[in-house]
């Protein structure tokens, strides 16, 4: 099936930034499109940090950073996504940890927002939790569940061989059998 345009098939986790700030009024209308992301029983329980590049906690954020990721610390805004067990909603048929699928679907819709606005945003898993936590002085009863790198998408030029080569691969999707089915499970 041939992509689209859509806001879906636009979206890329890139790693290459201009070194151009994000306006204010652009991140308000993100904080607002992500504050609308759905929830289980509405309890809304993702919590962002939003850090700009220059500011005194985002070189602490930065080195949070796993290695491979050190490309995120020119991104003009580094994003702390934390949730809660305590904001978590919970039923005694089904053991799901709600706040953490929530934290997910807000954290989709920043990406879409980002896409929306102009911008790129790519979430990273590699970085040390305890040390954003620090950085950020998130309490200790909240987890940090994924950072995200926010701007404007840059040239390849600006990134190292083996990270370029990355952003030069194409993207690819497991065939759509492989991750959904009708009716049945069928895997």
């Amino acid at each position: 099936m041939p992509h689209d345009d859509s806001i879906f098939f636009r979206r890329e986790s890139r790693r290459s930034y201009l070194d151009k700030p994000v306006d204010p009024e652009t991140l308000q209308r993100i904080y607002e499109k992500v504050r609308w992301s759905p929830s289980c029983n509405n309890n809304q329980p993702w919590r962002m940090v939003f850090v700009a590049r220059g500011g005194i906690h985002h070189r602490a954020f930065a080195e949070a950073l796993a290695d491979g990721n050190q490309w995120a610390a020119a991104a003009p805004i580094l994003i702390a996504v934390c949730g809660r067990r305590a904001d978590d909603y919970s039923r005694e048929d089904n053991p799901v940890e709600y706040y953490q699928f929530d934290c997910g679907l807000a954290t989709m819709s920043l990406l879409l927002a980002a896409v929306d606005e102009g911008l790129m945003a790519h979430p990273m898993a590699g970085y040390s939790a305890p040390k954003v936590k620090a950085a950020l002085e998130i309490p200790e009863d909240f987890e940090v569940l994924c950072v995200v790198s926010l701007g404007y998408k840059g040239p390849l030029e600006s990134l190292d061989d083996i990270t370029r080569k990355k952003d030069e691969s194409p993207r690819t999707r497991k065939p759509q059998g492989e991750v959904i089915c009708e009716g049945l499970w069928k895997f």
